[in-house]
């Protein structure tokens, strides 16, 4: 039976690229139980089916290494999260929802900073090594100077790889230096499916030159943190971890409490202020949410 993955989703339509794929893609629809099972078949699914004259039908889909739910998307084995170095500035508190929903995710990921060349070196590299410094993959690029292209491609050849981050990073101009082309790529899809290039609210992988995909989704930018719990949060701050064995709570929260092995750390600069401020404003927020949803 043939094997394919789906690489887009329109209105109950899956089209799905065959393994041996000449760059043609089969229209399909589900059968059976896949057909009224929500999230039975998304966007990344390696998938069996049928073909029916030109049509094919989607008979069982394959176990997935992992589930993205924003955007929904199967089997992505990289999360890029873009910013700029200015032009918008960095924005730390930003940058630590979209860090905890990275590390939330359990998905290999890594920061690119952008518009090296709008910075001084300097200015570039400390921002760049602070955040090393957390324990974070960082990279840095320009579309000016090609600068990180070559890496860039490197890491991401042949994988299905998220592109986020907020607007005016650069992430359009970024796409179209590691893999020239993408962009009028998704022009003629989103022409085809009679929606606008930078309007598709449908999940779509492109494929690269490197051999990969990019996935193209909007939906990401959604950085609610409504399905954390409070005691969770801290795990998605790498930097806290070694700190809080010294906790007298099991429980601690890192904010209240007496004999805190993190609060500890950030009076004795082991642990950035800023990231901790950053911390306690991600956590009211995620008590806010907890809070309504067990009214």
């Amino acid at each position: 039976m043939p094997v394919g993955r789906i690489v887009r989703s329109i209105a109950g339509f899956f089209y799905v690229e065959p393994v041996e794929s000449d760059g043609k893609l089969i229209e399909c629809a589900a059968r059976g139980k896949l057909k009224y099972q929500s999230e039975a078949l998304v966007v990344g699914d390696w998938v069996d089916y049928e073909l029916e004259e030109t049509k094919g039908v989607i008979t069982r889909v394959h176990p997935r290494e992992n589930l993205l739910k924003r955007p929904y998307i199967a089997n992505v084995n990289l999360i890029v999260l873009v910013f700029a170095h200015t032009n918008p500035d960095p924005n730390d508190l930003l940058m630590a929802k979209f860090l905890v929903l990275a590390e939330s995710s359990g998905i290999p990921y890594m920061i690119v900073f952008n518009k090296t060349d709008l910075v001084s070196k300097r200015k570039a590299n400390q921002l760049a090594e602070k955040y090393r410094n957390y324990g974070y993959k960082v990279l840095c690029t320009s579309v000016v100077s090609h600068l990180g292209k070559r890496k860039l491609q490197q890491e991401l050849a042949g994988k299905v790889a998220v592109f986020a981050g907020p607007s005016g990073v650069g992430k359009s101009a970024l796409l179209n230096m590691v893999s020239p082309g993408l962009e009028l790529r998704t022009g003629a899809v989103s022409e085809k499916i009679g929606r606008g290039k930078h309007t598709t609210r449908e999940v779509q992988l492109l494929k690269t030159r490197q051999n990969g995909y990019i996935a193209d989704t909007p939906g990401f930018t959604q950085i609610d943190l409504d399905f954390i719990e409070p005691q969770q949060l801290s795990d998605y701050f790498p930097e806290f971890e070694s700190f809080k064995e010294y906790c007298k709570f099991s429980t601690c929260c890192h904010d209240a409490e007496p004999q805190c092995g993190v609060k500890q750390a950030v009076s004795e600069c082991k642990v950035d202020e800023m990231r901790y401020q950053n911390y306690l404003e991600l956590l009211a927020e995620v008590r806010k949410f907890y809070k309504n949803r067990y009214r």
